[in-house]
């Protein structure tokens, strides 16, 4: 997958900027800080409809500004399409091949990227929403019957939620919801099982490339029932044990939505004991797994964007980031850092950026 062309209008610092890009080409976006590399790089993510960096999207409209937009061209297994999206204080209008679509879900699809930033370093500090947002997020990129189940469950707990406020409490109504819940739970229990045992294979294979080998990672799926054949006998005992508490406190006690996933090293949570390099390597190679999986699953490698990933990396571990990163990958890496031109074996594009202009540095192709 390739983005060809990306342009936007009254993006975060920039009036207007413009693009062609290399198919499976690294581009680099280097320049001081505050100039500009990241709001490329968050232009091309808010193209899944979400950004990185706010929760509010009108804040990335130019300052002075109604609106803003952006535009691309993808290509994905050699065929192209056209993404547009429009934002202004109060609408977001979307658009593929030209012609406006009513809903997320037809838009959301056309593009896949991963993304590394510093902030992905809460994944391990963070609470465990976070983690449960990591895994949930890619699952979505990959299968629509998890989206669905997800989403269908999401409703059900509200519902639940509700009726265990009400007044009378209605139990057999609480109960209908229980059984909805419980057949949902046991999807999306198996699938972020089954993702979480395949992302760890594929990362534990890249991570000795950051450390000699010397540390073993993996994580560990923490959900409230064992996840063994009796799955939906212990989902049913869980809920009927738990039900007196969820109707003193008025709210669902147990779920789901209170998963948990921990990372470490040699055993230990990466958060008790991992040093800020050691964490960039376990969330880089987590990166680089999802990467594999969509590969495989889709036949295509996502677009890889990683924002600032050289920080609190030595060289030795930027060179091997660099040797790891897949042939047939479109890649886009902002830096503040020097970049040692004589690490790229493939394909790179240089590009200098400074308040908000962007400038093609070198244009060269190294074998």
């Amino acid at each position: 997958m390739n983005i060809r062309k990306l342009k936007f209008y009254h993006f975060r610092n920039y009036d207007k900027a413009s693009f062609s890009f290399e198919e499976n080409g690294i581009h680099i976006l280097r320049g001081n800080n505050a100039q500009g590399k990241t709001n490329v790089v968050e232009a091309i993510y808010f193209l899944l409809l979400r950004s990185f960096r706010t929760s509010k999207p009108n804040l990335m409209i130019k300052h002075d500004e109604e609106m803003m937009m952006i535009e691309a061209q993808i290509e994905s297994k050699e065929r192209t399409e056209d993404l547009k999206v429009v934002l202004s204080e109060h609408k977001k209008q979307l658009f593929r091949f030209g012609q406006p679509v009513s809903t997320y879900s037809s838009f959301v699809g056309s593009l896949n990227a991963i993304l590394f930033c510093p902030d992905d370093l809460m994944l391990f500090a963070g609470a465990p929403s976070q983690r449960r947002k990591f895994i949930d997020t890619e699952l979505i990129k990959l299968s629509k019957t998890y989206t669905a189940t997800l989403s269908h469950y999401q409703k059900l707990l509200k519902d639940r939620n509700l009726a265990l406020k009400s007044t009378p409490v209605d139990r057999a109504l609480i109960q209908v919801y229980t059984d909805q819940m419980i057949e949902d739970e046991k999807i999306i229990i198996k699938q972020r099982h089954a993702f979480l045992k395949d992302l760890i294979e594929k990362s534990q294979s890249l991570y000795p490339f950051f450390d000699d080998g010397k540390e073993v990672m993996d994580a560990v799926y923490k959900t409230f029932v064992p996840i063994d054949e009796n799955l939906e006998q212990s989902l049913k005992e869980a809920y009927a044990t738990s039900l007196s508490k969820d109707l003193f406190y008025k709210t669902t006690q147990l779920g789901i939505h209170k998963d948990d996933f921990i990372f470490s090293l040699n055993g230990v949570p990466v958060i008790e004991s991992a040093s800020q390099g050691q964490k960039r390597s376990v969330l880089l190679s987590l990166k680089l797994g999802l990467a594999h999986i969509v590969y495989e699953k889709d036949g295509q490698y996502p677009i890889l964007l990683l924002d600032d990933v050289f920080s609190e990396l030595d060289e030795g571990r930027k060179r091997t980031l660099i040797q790891m990163l897949p042939e047939q990958m479109q890649i886009f890496i902002t830096s503040a850092e020097p970049i040692q031109t004589d690490w790229f074996k493939r394909k790179v594009f240089f590009y200098t950026i400074e308040n908000g202009t962007i400038k093609e540095e070198v244009h060269e192709r190294n074998e």
